[in-house]
């Protein structure tokens, strides 16, 4: 890359940064957001797998369930170091002690805004008491990470004095936190490197996104001499969020050159279980993990991506352990058309992608989406074969809701079988699963591995599903839908998948 050499030039970049996870703790202060314990061990572990240095596996003395659900992970073994956090005060430190972590991290405030209106402390009193908690901390052998509350509203030279005051008494590292994202990576920077030039200790990072430059901060940091980066899976945390694992991980191992111990392969599925577990939706146009990071609709970009992925996306989708998407609009060339025929096993001449090109631009052009149904029928229409992937249809579905679930029907024809099938779940789209998992799933040797759904933001607008089955012999299949209904929009997309599959068994078979 040509400009990597210029930050070469421009600083001094360690050969490897520490990622210090706290999906756990911060990002579970996500409004909204209540992990349960068995939730909590399962992210955990995928973040052990991740490959993360430390893991804030939360905060003990908010609750007794916080607390079992610690020591609980604790016992998993983890790889990874795992941390709690405590305020600067005898009680929180024994609480974290005894949940048997390896690293504690105790946080004070230190800009004026917080002694004056939070603490009702002095400068000279909040640094005596610092430093008293981190020596009593340290008389109990645990590691102490030590973070200055609202680092980067407080006074430069003051800030400097807290954090040689912890050092001296044992601190093992410090964190300077951007508490509400108030900071820009100019004044990071010269926060950083002044911190840095004072202190033998490593210094770490913890970024809020309120204005949105959470992960460029964080960036900063690490150009201005940060080892450690706090961050969250998918950026949740308190009010606009954190700086995001995902993205400050790939930028540096591909923009600076700068390794982590994460496994990148393994960033979007542990995307999608924090996605599923916490119930924020990840937007369709976040960075590396949204739906549409690697989806491509121009005409151009399509055209360029299938002779050199280079020449449109940054990094290969596999890297991340994603895979690339062509979706068909309004701004779709012939490419694209023949591209996404071929993907369902079709060959179409050019005659035939330009009469498909057509339709699916007019029917752009009122303002609709295409869904994998029209296009395969759109693929029946100008082709010889005949009813392509119809080999499994929905002929009707029933949902009835009451206050203690909802009762799924789907009336299926399947290769030419009438089926009449329930399920019954939480809501209408467990219902519509567990219609699969009791009676399609080991009928059609295959297992349901994910699915999304994106409820219309109107009435007007369609909701969108997508659901990936996978086969026994770990081949996947993706099935969408579109519907003003979601739930008739996840039935379409997981119909459509089964279809497929049926479709490969078919030419498997001829």
């Amino acid at each position: 890359m040509a400009w990597r050499s210029i930050i070469s030039r421009e600083y001094i970049l360690p050969e490897r940064v520490q990622i210090f996870d706290t999906t756990l703790r911060d990002g579970e202060q996500t409004p909204g957001v209540a992990l349960t314990k068995d939730n909590k061990i399962e992210i955990a572990k995928a973040l052990d797998e991740l490959g993360v240095d430390v893991i804030e596996l939360g905060f003990p003395i908010v609750s007794k369930g916080e607390e079992e659900a610690i020591k609980e992970i604790v016992k998993e073994n983890l790889r990874s170091k795992t941390c709690v956090l405590a305020r600067a005060n005898k009680l929180d430190i024994d609480k974290a002690i005894e949940c048997e972590v390896d690293w504690v991290h105790i946080f004070i405030a230190t800009s004026d805004i917080h002694l004056k209106h939070k603490l009702k402390m002095s400068r000279e009193e909040v640094i005596e008491k610092a430093t008293r908690m981190v020596e009593y901390a340290k008389d109990h052998n645990v590691t102490i990470h030590f973070s200055a509350e609202d680092a980067t509203r407080t006074d430069l030279d003051y800030l400097v004095r807290v954090f040689k005051a912890v050092e001296e008494v044992g601190a093992d590292s410090i964190d300077i936190p951007d508490t509400v994202g108030f900071a820009v990576p100019s004044i990071i920077r010269i926060i950083v490197s002044t911190v840095k030039k004072s202190l033998e200790v490593p210094i770490a990072i913890h970024c809020h996104d309120d204005m949105g430059l959470a992960v460029a901060n964080s960036l900063t940091a690490v150009e201005s001499g940060a080892e450690i980066i706090h961050a969250t899976i998918n950026g949740i945390g308190e009010r606009a969020g954190n700086a995001s694992l995902e993205e400050i991980v790939v930028a540096l191992h591909t923009l600076y050159g700068v390794k982590t111990n994460v496994k990148l392969e393994k960033i979007y599925g542990v995307s999608r279980l924090v996605e599923k577990l916490t119930g924020i939706i990840v937007p369709k146009n976040k960075a590396i993990v949204g739906e549409n990071a690697f989806s491509h609709e121009s005409g151009i970009h399509v055209h360029g991506v299938i002779s050199s992925p280079q020449t449109y996306e940054p990094i290969e989708p596999e890297t991340v352990g994603r895979k690339r998407k062509i979706i068909l609009g309004k701004h779709s060339g012939k490419h694209s058309v023949m591209e996404l025929a071929r993907q369902f096993g079709v060959r179409l001449n050019d005659d035939q992608a330009e009469t498909i090109l057509r339709e699916i631009k007019n029917i752009g052009d009122l303002g609709h989406k295409i869904n994998e149904i029209q296009f395969l029928e759109m693929l029946v229409g100008v082709t010889d074969r005949c009813n392509i992937y119809k080999k499994a249809v929905i002929k009707d579905i029933c949902l009835h809701s009451t206050e203690t679930g909802t009762t799924a029907l789907l009336h299926l024809n399947i290769l030419g079988e009438d089926y009449v099938l329930t399920g019954f779940g939480r809501n209408e789209i467990e219902a519509l699963t567990n219609i699969y998992y009791t009676s399609l799933e080991r009928t059609y040797r295959s297992s349901l591995s994910d699915y999304r759904v994106w409820l219309a933001p109107s009435m007007k607008l369609v909701s969108e599903s997508e659901v990936i089955l996978c086969t026994n012999n770990n081949n996947e299949v993706v099935g969408r839908g579109i519907h003003h209904s979601h739930s008739i929009a996840f039935a379409q997309a997981l119909i459509n998948a089964l279809n497929q599959l049926l479709e490969k068994e078919e030419m498997r078979n001829d």
